[in-house]
């Protein structure tokens, strides 16, 4: 039990919740929210754009490099689901650097405008849900991961309220 708690003090930090802690198999759920000044729409179809024509099973490459760290890594992940009327896509990591750490690693891209009666002009709420398994107990929890998805998200809602 001591080693949960440490684990939930470890994302206990201002824009990441742990969500869930499924027993000793060390299965974590968080997620981070970000408000942005673009529109949901708007940011919700760049990301459409990125994953390619939008079916189930689209592949992406990723390379980047953590804030943590100066190694250019790369992750690859597939889309499980595409939902456009809640602005929602579901990956899976199935390939990469990350999956030396991790046994499994997804998450769930979510879109809200602030205000449903003023869509382009409210901003929006972008929520992401980051689901994974830790291959041992010693592994770190992905933060510099977590911090980067953050950041581009930001950066992408800037970008996007130019366009």
């Amino acid at each position: 039990m001591a080693k949960v708690i440490r684990l939930v003090q470890a994302f206990l930090r201002p824009g990441l919740l742990v969500l869930v802690l499924i027993g000793m198999t060390q299965i974590v759920k968080a997620q981070i929210e970000t408000e942005i000044k673009c529109s949901a729409d708007k940011f919700y179809n760049f990301v459409k754009i990125i994953k390619g024509d939008g079916s189930l099973g689209t592949i992406r490459q990723w390379q980047y490099v953590t804030p943590a760290s100066s190694k250019e890594m790369v992750l690859k992940d597939i889309v499980k689901s595409v939902d456009d009327e809640n602005r929602s896509i579901t990956f899976s990591v199935w390939g990469g650097d990350i999956l030396t750490h991790y046994k499994s690693f997804g998450f769930t891209l979510t879109v809200t405008p602030k205000d449903i009666h003023n869509i382009e002009q409210s901003g929006s709420k972008v929520k992401w849900w980051i689901q994974y398994e830790k291959r041992t107990e010693d592994v770190r929890s992905p933060d510099a991961h977590i911090g980067l998805v953050a950041a581009i998200t930001k950066e992408l809602g800037h970008y996007l309220l130019q366009q």
